[in-house]
């Protein structure tokens, strides 16, 4: 339903209308053909045949972390009638971007295939980076110290979550605590793709947040997540559409307003802002729908209308 094509048949159009030039028109083509090649090939294998069956926590894919840097040590989101916070214990900051998704995408799919707390990064942190189609460059503006900052964010933070209910007039409220990580080893130069092995880089989950990640994930395409890396928006909208139609019955509308509070971390609450978030949202769904021709949205002036569509990957 959602003309995803539109674009390239309009040129290279920015979501606010504006045509990309030079260095950027180059990117975004390339990153277009990243899309549709992932999208051919998973319309002629399925993500079990690939071995590219990935999964997601379900905690985190109805709120989501920040998309870019946040001041202070708390961050929160709230969906519906779900609260999430999130917490810097460490000192390192807050995560934020689409590395913290695509590490948290590969811990769950870890945890869900070793049955383990404890993670192996692997020997390098280039092999690990490999895992998730990402480069490995480094030096100062390399993905490896990236790469790493956000890994130190990601296990130093904790997450609290909070919901409410009404049951027959009687308000419900009820709510989680949790560290990530029990404690982690990196042993990766930050500045400098390692020759020399020092020690195996590792992380052990926390009990409670290991049983969260493992209870009723959410299943991914990683072909699709390799795809979308580069939006933390898109990898958002995707796991989030793969698990709402999951249980959805009926068509459902869903305000910019309600959209934003839920996806649109650091846009401004003036019109500007709002018209900013909305054309980047209609952007990343049509990255999305690319590689998800299976998701039935609508895009209106008043928000988005949701039908009942095929999860990505099929039920069992």
């Amino acid at each position: 339903m959602l003309e995803i094509h539109r674009q390239r048949n309009q040129g290279n159009l920015k979501p606010d209308g504006s045509r990309s030039t030079g260095h950027t028109t180059n990117r975004r083509e390339r990153n277009v053909q990243g899309i549709l090649s992932a999208a051919e090939a998973m319309c002629n294998e399925s993500a079990v045949d690939a071995d590219a069956l990935g999964f997601m926590a379900k905690m985190l894919v109805q709120t989501t972390l920040p998309h870019r840097a946040q001041p202070g040590k708390q961050y929160t989101r709230t969906d519906g009638d779900v609260t999430l916070s999130i917490t810097d214990l460490g000192g390192a900051g807050l995560p934020y971007g689409a590395y913290p998704r695509l590490i948290l995408v590969w811990m769950t799919t870890e945890a869900l295939r070793t049955g383990e707390r404890k993670l192996e990064l692997g020997r390098s942190l280039s092999s690990f980076m490999g895992q998730l189609g990402l480069l490995c460059t480094g030096g100062h503006w390399g993905t490896i110290p990236r790469f790493r900052g956000q890994m130190e964010r990601l296990f130093g933070a904790a997450i609290a979550t909070r919901w409410k209910q009404d049951r027959n007039g009687h308000c419900n409220t009820g709510g989680s605590n949790l560290v990530l990580a029990e404690e982690f080893d990196l042993w990766w130069t930050p500045q400098k793709i390692p020759q020399v092995v020092l020690g195996q880089s590792s992380v052990t989950l926390s009990q409670k947040f290991f049983e969260q990640l493992v209870e009723a994930p959410v299943p991914l395409d990683l072909r699709a997540i390799r795809a979308l890396k580069r939006s933390p928006l898109a990898l958002d909208l995707y796991a989030w559409a793969t698990r709402r139609v999951s249980y959805l019955k009926r068509p459902q509308r869903i305000s910019w307003a309600s959209f934003q509070l839920s996806f649109g971390a650091g846009y401004a609450e003036t019109p500007q802002g709002r018209s900013r978030f909305r054309g980047n949202a209609i952007e990343a769904l049509r990255r999305v729908v690319v590689v998800y021709p299976q998701l039935k949205i609508e895009i209106r002036r008043d928000g988005v209308m949701l039908y009942p569509s095929l999860t990505h990957i099929p039920k069992a």
